[in-house]
């Protein structure tokens, strides 16, 4: 079974993902991807989220919404890359996980409905009274997150203070979405938790989309 993790990025797809890997999936991390497409200073780190994240900067950063623009461009390109991978791979029975980025979402329809067509689309769940606690783990450890206009701070309103606002209302927002185009939804008490192994989430995810 070829599998999309999505969901916000901090949520766990990466882990899960590279638990999978070691099962024996085929493993495509969309961010990697963007960063091999963007050049070999991003290679050289090996942590291509930190890079990508250093690179984007925050929404009010100079040169953010020209990089905001590049990344979801590459983005789609790297979708369509793994989509013809899948449609014409020569072993078939080899499974697949692809670990998407939070802004999957904001892509064409056409992608969108292509890569689902291909895989089954397993959301990692973010309950509401997770969102700070997430913000924090987002100032300590950055990733690159495409705003896509909801960062909207209030006139005289501090920039940190607003970037917290908003991502909380960025993360109500995508949650919507990301619940739109799931083939199954895994509680997130189940997905965090230390006694969770990779053989029970694939167990769960085998028995939830047959």
């Amino acid at each position: 079974m070829h599998l999309t993790l999505i969901g916000m990025s901090g949520t766990g797809k990466s882990h899960w993902s590279k638990k999978m890997e070691t099962l024996g999936y085929r493993r495509y991390s969309c961010d990697e991807l963007i960063a091999e497409r963007l050049g070999e200073e991003f290679e050289k780190t090996g942590k291509a989220t930190h890079s990508l994240a250093k690179w984007m900067g925050q929404p009010y950063s100079k040169g953010y919404h020209e990089a905001e623009a590049m990344y979801l461009e590459l983005e789609s390109a790297v979708i369509a890359q793994i989509c013809d991978d899948l449609e014409y791979a020569t072993q078939k029975d080899i499974p697949v996980v692809v670990d998407t980025t939070g802004s999957l979402i904001y892509l064409q329809e056409t992608i969108l409905k292509r890569l689902r067509n291909l895989t089954r689309t397993v959301l990692l769940n973010l309950p509401i009274d997770k969102h700070e606690e997430l913000f924090e783990t987002y100032l300590q450890d950055p990733k690159p997150v495409i705003w896509n206009g909801k960062y909207l701070p209030c006139e005289g309103e501090n920039p940190q203070k607003a970037l917290s606002r908003c991502f909380g209302e960025l993360l109500v927002y995508r949650n919507k979405r990301y619940a739109l185009m799931s083939d199954l939804e895994l509680d997130y008490t189940f997905h965090h938790s230390p006694n969770t192994t990779v053989d029970n989430l694939l167990e769960l995810i085998d028995s939830g989309l047959n």
